[in-house]
């Protein structure tokens, strides 16, 4: 099972918002949310840096010049 930890990181604010976290049966169905969450932030706040998850680093970076968002992919054990 593993999970996506979606988190904001606002200039104004002290400490980034945790947004969400989703759980999905296999790695490539949370690899698609993870994409979701970048299509939603460039929608939001444009795009200036998108560094896309894989298997090999499991987070997704959006950055527009001002906010960032992470979405991490982590493992969960049952």
């Amino acid at each position: 099972m593993y999970g996506v930890v979606e988190l904001i990181r606002i200039p104004c604010e002290e400490d980034p918002e945790l947004l969400c976290l989703t759980l999905f049966d296999s790695f490539e169905k949370a690899l698609k949310k993870t994409e979701a969450i970048i299509e939603k932030f460039i929608e939001d706040y444009g795009e200036d840096v998108i560094e896309k998850a894989t298997k090999e680093v499991p987070v997704a970076i959006m950055f527009n010049g001002e906010v960032t968002a992470y979405a991490f992919i982590v493992e969960v054990s049952d």
